[in-house]
């Protein structure tokens, strides 16, 4: 099975605004959790030098800008927050994603390493460092990752998934199974994790619970869950 691992880099940021900021700021963070990245970069774009937290603000738009794959403008905005606080070490989380984008997985890893070098618990990095390390076939190493990642946070919902995915590499179905599970406890509409539990069943040799994982995904609206029923509902 083939599964398309994509890199989850949703950061927690604190953003602090002045009084005279407080309505211009806000919204930028309103919009930015929203997801909605390129207006959040407009936004920013549109604010007055005197009204923002700039290295705060020069983070949510380098990172905005990673996930519309503005790549270039990305490392221009990462530029610009090293030149106005050096010690700001979240920039190289934000550099650790541009080169797991450009899946160049060992420099994503090094700028990571930076990252939890200063903040050991930091779940984003850990996690994509994770998924870095998956890609190079580290196995092990991501599934420790991992684990701590789950262990910073217990409804980490795309820890368990990926997980699930290295075990199910592994051949290590019944831990697949279980974090695929899991996942599905935090989440009943994750429609990869359904297909991948369907999958690592099959695996194992239990074409029966296979099925039912895929009428559970049908009884929940999933749509794609029909077509593989076919397959494994005979």
């Amino acid at each position: 099975m083939k599964i398309n691992l994509h890199f989850i880099i949703i950061s927690f940021v604190s953003v602090f605004f002045t009084a005279t900021s407080q309505t211009s700021g806000q919204k930028v963070k309103e919009t930015f959790q929203s997801k909605n990245y390129q207006l959040t970069i407009d936004e920013i774009n549109s604010m007055n030098s005197s009204e923002i937290h700039f290295d705060t603000m020069l983070y949510i738009k380098a990172y905005s800008q990673i996930k519309l794959n503005q790549l270039k403008d990305a490392a221009n905005s990462i530029s610009q927050l090293q030149q106005l606080n050096p010690n700001y070490y979240e920039l190289y989380f934000l550099r650790g994603l541009i080169f797991a984008k450009k899946e160049n997985y060992p420099d994503a890893i090094s700028n990571f390493n930076k990252v939890i070098d200063v903040n050991p618990n930091h779940e984003k990095a850990l996690y994509n460092r994770a998924l870095s390390k998956g890609l190079l076939e580290d196995y092990k190493s991501a599934i420790k990752d991992l684990d701590k990642c789950i262990t910073l946070n217990p409804n980490y919902v795309m820890a368990y998934y990926n997980r699930g995915y290295w075990y199910e590499v592994t051949e290590k179905y019944a831990l697949a199974i279980s974090d695929y599970k899991k996942a599905l406890e935090i989440d009943k509409q994750f429609a990869e994790a359904y297909f991948a539990l369907a999958y690592s069943y099959s695996k194992s040799g239990d074409n029966i619970n296979a099925c039912e994982t895929l009428n559970s995904a049908k009884n929940k609206g999933i749509e794609a869950a029909n077509e593989l029923m076919e397959q494994f509902c005979k």
